[in-house]
């Protein structure tokens, strides 16, 4: 799926709103991100980048939280390839550009960059907008993420007449309203703050940037209405965060529930199909 918009129009925005999204949903996302020139993504200078130039074929970057990797490969241009080489096994990978490509399209517009569309109708999933279009197309609010993901979700897994018992996937998550509440992803991001007893290392550690990871805790405590962190400023000894109790027993019974939730499911899937 390519997301695709004029520059400027928020795009990279939308992207970092709709990921977190899709993983409460149980997703597994990759993101392919268009450079268009012919120079590296690897900054000039740095060690990697150097090694590069030297002659490597394969530079892997490794910190606590991330691997990056720098190939030299033929074909690079080849989408489709790179795809197939790089992205197995992730259930939805969403390319950020390529709006000549052939694949299905969500477009960003928004009004005060351009009165008009990059793409024609029947290349769009969806449209998000702070317009109005004369168009058998779902459109959406430039905020409205969670509606985005929905549709996705449905893409993915539409409704079979005969259905497969070769897999079981499922995700859980409680709404209110159509809005997200809880859902195992972000339980497990709750758990990961109060294991390194800070915001910004637990968003690290679950790989989402940190003005994402508080959206969502202040999102469930809204919605909840209970305080699921303590937080402390910064200081001589620096800040930090921890679960309350009420936040603590969330991440336990949420935990609880979904871990039944698997078993029982499996169990059904056994006898209903004589396999787990």
């Amino acid at each position: 799926m390519s997301v695709v918009a004029r520059s400027k129009t928020g795009k990279t925005t939308f992207l970092e709103a709709l990921i977190p999204e899709l993983k409460d949903r149980g997703l597994r996302v990759a993101v392919v991100k268009h450079h268009h020139h012919t120079s590296s993504f690897d900054t000039p200078g740095k060690d990697t980048h150097r090694l590069a130039e030297a002659g490597a074929d394969l530079v892997l970057g490794i910190s606590p939280v991330q691997v990056a990797s720098f190939s030299q490969e033929i074909g690079s241009d080849d989408l489709d390839a790179v795809i197939a080489n790089r992205c197995a096994g992730y259930d939805l990978v969403l390319t950020e550009g390529y709006k000549r490509g052939d694949f299905p399209k969500i477009e960003v517009h928004r009004s005060e960059r351009s009165n008009e569309l990059l793409c024609d109708f029947d290349e769009m999933l969806a449209l998000v907008t702070d317009a109005e279009w004369d168009a058998d197309v779902p459109q959406f609010a430039l905020d409205d993420a969670p509606g985005v993901a929905s549709l996705l979700v449905e893409w993915l897994e539409p409704v079979e007449t005969n259905p497969s018992p070769a897999d079981l996937r499922f995700n859980i998550w409680f709404e209110d309203d159509g809005e997200v509440v809880a859902s195992r992803w972000r339980m497990d991001l709750l758990a990961a703050i109060d294991q390194h007893g800070s915001i910004t290392s637990g968003a690290e550690a679950m790989g989402v940037p940190y003005r994402v990871a508080w959206k969502k805790i202040h999102e469930m405590e809204e919605r909840l209405g209970e305080r699921l962190l303590e937080t402390q400023t910064g200081g001589t000894e620096g800040g930090g965060a921890q679960l309350t109790e009420v936040g603590a027993a969330w991440v336990a019974r949420m935990h609880s529930f979904c871990d039944r939730a698997d078993q029982a499911l499996n169990e059904i899937s056994h006898d209903v199909f004589d396999r787990p």
